[in-house]
């Protein structure tokens, strides 16, 4: 009998441990993972999952304001975030976006690239969910694009169907990206570890987090993330040799409603 009682309430242990988030605030979780749990890597990877229908995410960029870059922390200064991570890679004149970049009317970069991730929100029909990634290779989610008023392009990392797209290499970075998960929670995450893609994408699918797609903002020093919620403060940076975060032109930024 003894046995038998321990074998039934074991799944129900291993099922609430995916739920060990520390909740910030109403909409915002977070997790911190050790590498070493997961690779043969030493460091930290860093996620937030939050709820774009209680915690909004916008878009912003330093051409449509018509200012300097700023770092992550400073973003979240001057626009009173409450969370700035990077939206992408950008081009050599450090403001047009890296892709396809529209914000309702107005329009950073209205040429694609090759890169397959869209990340999109602020839906027109009321029935679809305020934020997804769609696989621009996959016509039926293209679409969709003209179906929200916001629209990032960048290059994919993890698509459809939990499939890691990266092969295998020796290049190793620090590392910033989005996600979704199977709700349509957006999933940031960030390690300052060097790590390659490949390794990094399958520790993001052997995590309890439910991410089913994912892209990659940035990485190496212009790497960022930024979280300043009531006494949780946490400045990041991929620059391992100063930790010191650099400017950045474009963000993807949340802020509470108070």
């Amino acid at each position: 009998m003894l046995l038998f009682f321990t074998l039934l309430i074991l799944p129900i242990k291993l099922e609430t441990s995916k739920l060990d988030l520390d909740i910030i605030i109403d909409g915002v979780e977070y997790k911190k993972y050790d590498l070493k749990n997961f690779s043969k890597y030493e460091g930290e990877l860093h996620i937030f999952r939050i709820n774009p229908i209680k915690v909004k995410p916008e878009v912003y960029t330093s051409k449509e304001y018509n200012i300097q870059p700023l770092t992550a922390a400073e973003w979240c200064k001057r626009f009173n975030l409450n969370i700035a991570t990077n939206l992408g890679m950008y081009h050599k004149d450090f403001s047009t976006h890296v892709g396809y970049l529209r914000k309702e009317n107005y329009i950073n970069n209205p040429t694609f690239n090759t890169y397959k991730s869209l990340l999109l929100m602020d839906p027109t029909d009321k029935d679809l969910p305020y934020t997804t990634i769609a696989d621009i290779d996959k016509e039926s989610e293209k679409e969709l694009m003209n179906k929200y008023k916001t629209v990032v392009q960048n290059l994919r990392l993890i698509k459809g169907k939990r499939i890691n797209v990266w092969k295998k290499t020796n290049q190793l970075w620090p590392e910033a990206g989005i996600g979704i998960d199977s709700k349509n929670n957006i999933i940031i995450f960030f390690t300052a570890t060097p790590i390659t893609i490949f390794e990094l994408n399958e520790i993001l699918l052997k995590i309890p987090m439910d991410i089913i797609k994912a892209f990659h903002t940035e990485g190496g020093p212009p790497a960022s993330l930024s979280v300043h919620i009531k006494d949780f403060h946490l400045d990041l940076s991929g620059n391992i040799t100063s930790n010191t975060q650099e400017p950045i032109p474009n963000i993807l930024g949340f802020r509470i409603q108070r």
